[in-house]
């Protein structure tokens, strides 16, 4: 019995209103028991919780051989024992064997069954012959129970879609089409033989249920090492990160159903969760999703370092299902290496409590799988950033800044996008490091780039251009917009304050900025750098501390051209 613990006002009136009708019933006919009975009644209540209690668990629900005891009781008692004793066998049986429902879904459960048996019952009493009226009274009693279950999951039949289909009523007439029949040889033979031959013939059903329950259990487990088993044979097989990443969402999906999951790595150079695989319908909507350290669901999962479940989003804070906001159970595996957070697992699932504790600790085997894979793309990922990078700025070379230029050029020369190139030049550079030293030079050097950083957008390509000279390429910008960018950069430099150890004052810094546009200026990449130089150098000599676009020289050349002809 799956169990809505948070049901409509509807839902839980219809609950307690089937609680009150079977209870009540069985209230109403108690001076109709024959207590003559007990010791009947009493074994068929131990067969029953028995056979609740050692229930198989499968996709579709749970194997019981419970209706054996249910019909044998009808044949043998009949309708108020009957009703009595199934009351008794899944009050007691869900007591005992509990699958996580509340107290309010098992006598729910022990009601429903109740007023099945009685409805059953009197179809029973209505029809003649020795054959017909069990055929009748099973079909009663399965039509009875589904109808009763329909209606109490009906509020949450959208998010349990499986429960209503064909497959569970096939697999339920199944299990009664096979129980029928020993339920009446079960009462033939303690009608003839006693009860001692009748418990006998119930111990089949029970080592039948012992003997699948283990097989099933075998069968999950054997399912669950199979899944680790092929996660690291890819851990070593495999050197592609994306490929890995695919086969453990494969892998994944053997262990636990889910509708959308998702691996997201973590990357140093962006500081920002990236997505590494997903499968499901809503792939490519999470494939197109970043998250940070901090946010929601996420957050919670990398601070504690253990899984996070949300049961039900919609009962969630909106900031706590953060960006899983489409899925209504969501589960969380932080991916460790050596006690460190390299990526998440998440799984998404549209309807609620669809995670149980059960595959959690497999769900983490297998993440520490992928965290090794994480943690050595991570490594690799610093020792390229590490070798791509200037190590006082933390800016691009000047070599790959060249080649992210040359590459943002061409592509924006298909589309007509213009891209800027601004070169600033440090002033005085040289005479301040003779003056100051060295190390206070690095000081400005570092005070430059940290203006950059502040003022440039997020797509904007910094790099170390050269020992006084940062550059910066922003794609989207035309000339005029990228002066205004370089003025910006000029007086907030200008207007930041550095002192050296050396000096008792405070020393005002200032920039020279050339800047060059791509294809307006020139439609050769080279070209746009040459222009960018020339701007910045024309700019030192007419006093520093200013901005020029190699526009400007060009039309100054011109106009000079045009006098000399003149």
């Amino acid at each position: 019995m799956v169990d809505i613990s948070r049901r409509s006002g509807l839902g839980l009136l219809y609950t307690w209103t089937i609680i009150f009708l079977g209870f009540g019933y069985l209230w109403q006919v108690f001076p109709a028991l024959n207590l003559d009975q007990g010791s009947t009644m009493a074994m068929l209540i131990l067969l029953g919780v028995l056979a609740e209690w050692l229930a198989v668990p499968l996709a579709q629900g749970f194997l019981s051989g419970g209706y054996v005891i249910v019909l044998a009781s009808q044949l043998i008692c009949g309708g108020v024992t009957t009703a009595f004793v199934t009351a008794l066998i899944f009050l007691i049986g869900l007591g005992i064997a509990n699958r996580g429902n509340p107290l309010r879904a098992t006598l729910f459960n022990s009601a429903q069954h109740v007023l099945a048996a009685t409805g059953a019952a009197t179809f029973f009493e209505l029809t003649n012959g020795t054959v017909l009226p069990i055929m009748v009274y099973t079909l009663a009693y399965f039509l009875i129970n589904h109808l009763l279950v329909y209606f109490y999951l009906l509020p949450g039949r959208r998010d349990y879609p499986d429960l209503f289909g064909w497959e569970v009523w096939r697999w339920d007439g199944l299990t009664y089409l096979i129980t029928a029949p020993y339920g009446a040889l079960l009462a033939m033979v303690y009608l003839k033989l006693g009860v001692g031959w009748a418990l006998i013939l119930f111990l089949p059903v029970l080592v039948a249920q012992i003997i699948l329950r283990r097989y099933v259990h075998i069968a999950t487990s054997n399912k669950e090492l199979t899944a680790l088993f092929q996660v690291s044979k890819g851990l070593r097989l495999s050197g592609e990160p994306a490929v890995f990443f695919n086969q453990i969402l494969q892998e994944t999906s053997r262990i636990v159903g889910y509708h959308t999951a998702v691996i997201f790595f973590w990357s140093d150079s962006r500081q920002l969760f990236l997505p590494g695989a997903a499968q499901g319908p809503l792939k490519e909507d999470l494939c197109n999703v970043v998250i940070s350290a901090t946010e929601g669901v996420v957050g919670q999962a990398i601070s504690t370092k253990q899984p996070v479940s949300l049961e039900d989003v919609r009962d969630m804070l909106p900031e706590a299902a953060v960006p899983f906001q489409q899925f209504r159970s969501v589960l969380v595996i932080p991916l460790l290496f050596q006690g460190e957070v390299t990526g998440l697992l998440v799984l998404g699932e549209m309807k609620p409590y669809a995670f149980n504790d059960r595959a959690v600790p497999l769900l983490s085997i297998i993440g520490g799988q992928a965290g090794i894979v994480i943690s050595h793309d991570l490594l690799e990922e610093k020792i390229q950033h590490l070798s791509a990078t200037d190590r006082l700025t933390d800016f691009l070379t000047h070599r790959l800044f060249y080649r992210q230029a040359v590459k943002h050029m061409v592509r924006a020369n298909s589309g007509e996008t213009p891209v800027s190139l601004l070169l600033i030049d440090i002033d005085n550079l040289r005479s301040f490091n003779s003056r100051h030293g060295h190390g206070a030079g690095d000081g400005v050097i570092q005070l430059v780039a940290g203006v950059l950083r502040d003022i440039t957008k997020p797509t904007d390509i910094l790099g170390r251009y050269g020992g006084g000279e940062l550059a910066v390429l922003a794609p989207g910008l035309d000339t005029t917009e990228a002066l205004r960018l370089a003025e910006h950069i000029r007086i907030e430099v200008r207007d930041r304050r550095l002192v050296p150890e050396e000096a008792r004052q405070q020393v005002t810094v200032t920039v020279s900025v050339g800047v060059a546009t791509f294809p307006q200026d020139n439609s050769d990449p080279d070209q746009i750098f040459q222009g960018a130089e020339k701007a910045a150098a024309r700019a030192k000599e007419l006093g520093r501390d200013r901005t020029i676009a190699y526009s400007q020289l060009i039309k100054q050349l011109r106009a000079r051209l045009g006098k000399d002809i003149g």
